[in-house]
């Protein structure tokens, strides 16, 4: 008896599960996001690394092409503590299922989350994930309204990684008062009034864990990146075109090559036929003859 309840408890616990899928998605993501160090992360080009340990210069210049995100964004008070963990799990329902497609989307990184400083004393607050490039072109809408889907342009930013645990508001600016004393004698064409956060782990990861303040650099030599950058990638689109061209030209020429032993396998045929034909002909006329030559003789014995 309780052999059969246990079963009719696990079919109606299954049923549930099959009622809210979305739940696989919730369960999926959370072995992900433990497994952080395996998630696709934003694709950057490294522009420059500099690293000068006498001088106390340490940090890289990176420029991160244009992309789609899934952001969600708050305004609070500067006297409150920043809303990212919520801001976060709003975004994690996107991806593990809460979207138009009820699709689930592999999880990225880093959680770049983008601070700034506004009037009337409060703080502006956007967290946001890159999309996997599988479905940049093609991003299922949010299910929920204060999730959206953001194109954003290139941008040349300007960071260094460190370890730690940076859970708290403290952490993270202390990270950034800290990096802009680095920067601004160097680069001081940078906003320097905001900045992003970036965690790379899962909470639950407590060694080995990457953090990284960005500043975003501006100006002529920022927008000098930008636009080497666009050339360089228009230059590798003409090659990549070329290189298909001449790969289907390839692919052509052993159609075209393989109907030629076709053509000469036919030859021979003809040529046996024609053999063929002679030595009937011959025969015939081989037999003509010995027909012709008894009656020839036979008209000669009779003169």
């Amino acid at each position: 008896m309780s052999c059969r309840l246990g079963a009719i408890a696990l079919v109606l616990a299954l049923c549930a599960v099959s009622v809210h899928s979305q739940v696989w998605g919730y369960v999926s993501q959370s072995f992900s996001l433990v497994r952080s160090d395996i998630l696709e992360a934003a694709d950057y080009e490294l522009v420059a690394n500099i690293s000068n340990r006498d001088a106390g210069e340490n940090y890289e210049e990176r420029l991160y092409p244009a992309s789609k995100w899934a952001c969600t964004a708050r305004t609070v008070p500067k006297t409150e503590s920043s809303p990212t963990r919520s801001m976060f799990v709003d975004l994690f329902r996107y991806f593990a299922g809460d979207n138009s497609d009820k699709k689930e989307i592999d999880l990225t990184v880093p959680v770049n989350t983008f601070v700034q400083q506004r009037d009337n004393d409060v703080t502006y607050y956007e967290t946001c994930l890159t999309l996997p490039k599988k479905v940049q072109s093609a991003a299922p809408k949010p299910n929920n309204p204060s999730v959206f889907l953001d194109e954003k342009p290139e941008m040349v930013i300007l960071t260094r990684r460190v370890s730690g645990y940076f859970i708290t508001d403290t952490a993270w600016e202390e990270e950034a008062i800290s990096l802009k004393k680095v920067l601004k004698e160097k680069v001081p064409e940078a906003d320097y009034q905001s900045y992003y956060r970036n965690g790379y782990d899962a909470p639950m990861r407590i060694f080995n864990r990457r953090n990284e303040v960005w500043f975003r650099k501006t100006g002529e030599a920022a927008q000098k990146t930008i636009e080497d950058y666009k050339k360089r990638q228009a230059e590798k689109a003409v090659v990549a075109t070329v290189v298909a061209a001449a790969a289907a030209e390839e692919e052509k020429k052993p159609a075209a090559d393989e109907k030629k032993p076709v053509a000469d396998e036919k030859k021979p045929v003809a040529d046996e036929k024609k053999t063929t034909e002679k030595k009937t002909e011959d025969k015939k006329t081989e037999e003509k003859k010995k027909v012709e030559e008894p009656k020839k003789d036979a008209a000669q014995n009779r003169e």
